[in-house]
């Protein structure tokens, strides 16, 4: 069951970085319900609230890989 709980908890800061490198905040949300904090979207992905499709293109393997490379560099730094 420890193997299980470590291989969550790197998954869970693999997602926390993916978003951190390629999250961008949704610019409808901003028009449509300023109040509202946007959502940070993937490239592609739709934003549920007010189905804005983010069109930058999905990173390569090797982009993704070094992007990430560079994010956790900077937060051992």
């Amino acid at each position: 069951m420890g193997d299980m709980k470590e291989e969550f908890a790197a998954l869970k800061g693999w997602k926390q970085a993916n978003r951190a490198v390629y999250g961008k905040p949704c610019p409808q949300c901003n028009v449509k319900e300023p109040r509202r904090t946007p959502t940070l979207l993937q490239p592609q992905q739709r934003c549920q609230v007010d189905g804005y499709r983010d069109p930058r293109p999905y990173p390569t393997n090797e982009e993704m890989n070094a992007a990430l490379d560079a994010y956790f560099a900077s937060r051992r730094a």
